[in-house]
């Protein structure tokens, strides 16, 4: 047994007095993110132009079978916590190319769909058209920019829902969506393990430096909702998966994901096609990934 002296436990007390403080677990938030691979600053547009240039690969992959079980867990886990989506109203926070927004229009009354990128909308409002949804509202807009005392939507949705959004970033967006919801709030992001072993290996060759760490974990988010007295169910729970792609979809993948990182990937194109060349085997890419996922429902 490990015995603490009285100074000792006195310095115990007030760490811990400090972690129940909510500006504790905000600063922790924003500072995790400036040393993070978001470290570089990028405006609005900017960020929304990355998007669009990922919007494709993005779509083939929530649209695959990882995207389909992605979505039954979720579902499963409101419908274990409660939540009743039969004649709601939701607001979906970043849906990208409608992935949960369909998901949710099935049962929903009305689903309202936040996203800034023109391409995700693009396959959004395709797939609207083709399944002939008439309860999905898509919104162009980041979620930074919208009001949502000017939109009317304080209190006006019994489900608010943020999968993975980058548009929740701090603690101004996050109270944003909290305001909007009459029952319940959703948010999910990684939780302390996002590994790419492709990634893992090309990063210190492109940039002489380790891969600095994912910035999108869930625990500043947690934190902070249980220091601010909000009643929460939390879970957390782990994906593998391995793609094999050609490799000029791997050039293309990897592109994309350097300028997410705030990269050029134009001064780096000729080095990730010797990479992607010394790894491929017949012109075929194989990557591997391993990620922890966790999400929170709020119960207003």
């Amino acid at each position: 047994m490990i015995k603490l002296d009285q100074q000792t436990m006195k310095g115990h007390v007030t760490n811990f007095r400090v972690l129940k403080e909510p500006a504790f677990w905000e600063t922790a938030w924003l500072q995790a993110r400036d040393a993070s691979l978001f470290r570089t600053n990028k405006s609005l547009e900017e960020k929304v132009n990355s998007w669009n240039r990922r919007a494709r690969s993005f779509k083939e992959n929530t649209a695959g079978e990882k995207g389909r079980k992605r979505v039954e867990n979720v579902l499963q886990w409101l419908d274990s916590q409660g939540v009743i989506l039969d004649s709601v109203k939701v607001l979906d926070i970043g849906a990208g190319p409608g992935t949960f927004a369909l998901a949710f229009a099935e049962r929903a009354e009305e689903v309202v769909a936040v996203e800034p990128a023109e391409a995700m909308v693009s396959f959004l409002q395709e797939k609207i058209a083709r399944q002939e949804c008439r309860n999905i509202r898509v919104v162009a807009k980041t979620w930074e920019e919208l009001d949502p005392n000017k939109e009317k939507w304080e209190d006006r949705f019994d489900l608010v829902f943020a999968s993975m959004s980058p548009g929740i970033n701090n603690w101004e967006t996050l109270e944003k969506a909290l305001c909007c919801a009459n029952k319940y709030c959703y948010i999910s992001s990684f939780a302390g393990k996002r590994k790419n072993d492709v990634l893992e290996e090309l990063w210190p060759e492109l940039f002489d430096e380790k891969m600095p760490p994912w910035p999108g974990d869930i625990i500043y988010l947690f934190n902070l909702l249980y220091a601010k007295g909000l009643e929460l169910s939390f879970r957390v729970w782990e994906e593998k998966w391995s793609d094999n792609i050609t490799s000029e979809a791997a050039i293309t993948n990897m592109l994309e994901t350097i300028s997410m990182y705030g990269r050029d990937p134009l001064e780096l194109e000729d080095k990730i096609k010797v990479f992607v060349g010394q790894r491929s085997q017949n012109g075929t890419f194989r990557q591997e990934t391993v990620t922890r996922l966790g999400q929170i429902l709020v119960k207003i």
